[in-house]
This record gives structure tokens, sequence and C-alpha cells, in this order.
């Protein structure tokens, strides 16, 4: 279940939560068409799904409670309570609702719903399937599949298979930088960045100064950050490949606190359309990913046996690399297998 699912869900339970009732005065007062997705509207009231604000329990969180409550003149958390008992009783994709503060409401998928998503977001988004695989379009071979992974260093994580330094846009084992697109030519995924190309587009699109995107690091550059973070997943799957470790959704679930947040965020992604708020938004992406990776490996660590919960990291990483390729594209900004 999507934000954009759950908030229609969300204006269609209103009706039977409110205190008339679905055939009182005041549910005849505000019911409406609406719009679709996350715009929905509960005649002037916007049904507003997104991930949680702050880190806690659950998938997603809404505060159409208080502007439910303003319009019946009831209280906001009463409101809540209402419309949580609804969930819990008549929404099979929902594990769980609760009252947080004085009328938001957290909601936590089930496992089979968490699946499900984790599965569309796999599939949405237009990450090449070679590229993620390790290949090039352009049919060059993958120098890289067998590197390690990549090492952190100071206020800065080395790429993996990075023979030349962060800010060279040169593949490894490449003799010659990447041919850049004209400037009109939105860039799909691709083996290598074009520094000189993403960086007016990214800065345009977030409002940071360009000289401040070009220190290429993880501490300074948001820029960075993103595609850095889809180098990375490109570099997992490839090296999950050579351990005979497939993604797979099943296995994802339960997810732990940094999964959660990351799931969140990535289904998050379909109500983000501006080029700034959209910027803002792969950067968290980009940090949750980084976040969980250094909780959950995907890969395994020293003497550790590949196992089910590596299956259904990579499938994390995989809907994360794919979320991060249809972003960078939507911008116009390169999504990089390698750095």
């Amino acid at each position: 279940m999507t934000p954009a699912q759950l908030s229609r869900t969300i204006r269609q339970a209103l009706p039977h939560v409110l205190p008339d009732g679905p055939d009182g005065e005041v549910v005849a007062r505000f019911v409406g068409e609406g719009a679709a997705g996350d715009a929905a509207l509960f005649g002037g009231v916007r049904v507003v799904v997104e991930s949680p604000p702050r880190r806690g329990a659950g998938d997603y969180a809404t505060g159409v409670a208080f502007q439910v409550a303003a319009a019946c003149g009831r209280p906001a958390r009463e409101v809540a309570q209402l419309l949580c008992a609804r969930l819990e009783g008549d929404v099979d994709a929902v594990g769980g609702a609760e009252v947080v503060g004085g009328g938001f409401v957290n909601v936590t998928l089930t496992n089979d719903a968490r699946v499900a998503l984790l599965r569309a977001l796999t599939g949405s988004g237009p990450t090449e399937p070679a590229v993620l695989a390790g290949t090039a379009p352009t049919g060059n071979a993958d120098s890289t599949a067998g590197t390690a992974a990549p090492t952190a260093t100071a206020g800065r994580r080395t790429p993996p298979g990075s023979g030349t330094p962060p800010g060279s846009g040169t593949p490894s084992g490449s003799g010659t930088p990447p041919t850049a697109p004209a400037d009109d030519e939105a860039p799909p995924t691709a083996p290598t960045d074009v520094p000189a190309r993403d960086i007016p587009r990214w800065a345009a699109a977030i409002g940071e100064d360009p000289a401040v995107l070009a220190v290429r690091t993880e501490r300074a550059s948001s820029l960075f950050r993103v595609q850095y973070a889809h180098a990375r997943v490109c570099s997992l799957l490839r090296n999950g490949r050579r351990l005979g470790l497939r993604p797979e959704a099943e296995s994802a679930v339960p997810l732990d606190a940094a999964g959660a947040r990351l799931l969140a965020l990535l289904a998050d992604r379909a109500r983000i359309t501006a080029a700034g708020p959209l910027a803002r938004h792969l950067d968290a992406v980009a940090q949750a990913f980084a976040a969980f990776h250094d909780v959950c490996p995907p890969l395994p660590r020293g003497g550790e046996k590949p196992g089910a919960a590596h299956r259904g990291r990579l499938a994390l990483a995989e809907a994360t690399g794919a979320v991060l390729a249809g972003g960078l594209s939507q911008l116009g900004v390169s999504a990089p297998a390698h750095l």
C-alpha cells in the first residue's frame, strides 16, 4: 500500500468515523468527490499521507484528524481514535494504527503489504537491469564486478571500483572519460556520472551552491550522496550475484526500524513531483539507505554465510536503486553505476 492508496482508503473511511455517522449533517457538508492520490479531499480537507516526520512506530503518518475535527467541532484525538479503529478493523493491509500526540495517526502495514510495496517499488523505476547487474548500456565489460565493498574515510566513503579520484568522472579501467550528452538530453542510468552537467542541474533544482556540490564527499555534497547511494546499490547487486544472492522481497520482512524508515521514504517518493522537494527527498532516501546499510549489511561480512536476510536486504537495496534512478532521471541528472 502506497501513501496515495492509503490516502484514498482514509477518505473512504472518514464518513464512517465522524460522530454524525455516514448520513449525518456533518458528513453531508464535507463529503466531496476530491482528487486522486495523496491530494484526495474529504470536502475541503486534504488527506495527506507521508513518511512519519519523526522516527518512531509506523510506516506512514497523517494529520487529517485535526482538519476533520475543526470541521465537525470534535476533539482531534477522538476523531483520530475512531479512524484508527476503522483502519485496523477494515483494511487488510493495515497491521496497526495508533494516535500520536494530539491527533496524528501513525499507520503500520502488515508484512504482506510491505512485501507487495517492495515489489511495486522495484518494478516502478527506470533503472536499467543491465546497469544494476554491472553491465554498461554501451556493452562495455564490467571491470569492477569483483571489487571490494566501499571503505570509509574521514568525511567521505570511497566508492567501490574507484580507480581515479572522485571528481574525475572516469570509469574504473577506462582510459577515456565518458562523453557528455547534449545539454537538453535527460541522462538515463549510466555507467558513470558527468559532473560538468549534473552539478548545474542539481544546483538549479535544490538551490545549493555549485561550488559546494563540486566537493565530492558525502558530507559536503547532497548530489554526491544521492549518486553514490545509487552506485553503491549497483555494487551490492553485482557482488551479490557473484555470491549467488538475488534480491527476494519475501525475505525482507519483518523490517527493523532502519528498514521500515527507508521503505516509508521510498514509498513516499510518488507524491513528490516538484524539482526542489524531489531533490531533497532523494537526499533523505540516500541518507536513510546509508543508515540501513550500516545497521543491516546487505552482503555477508567476514565469515558470515549468505542467507535469507541478505536476500531481503538486497531487495530493499534494489528498490532504493530504482527510486533513486527514477528521481535523478526526472531531474536530468545521471544515475551512475560507478563513481
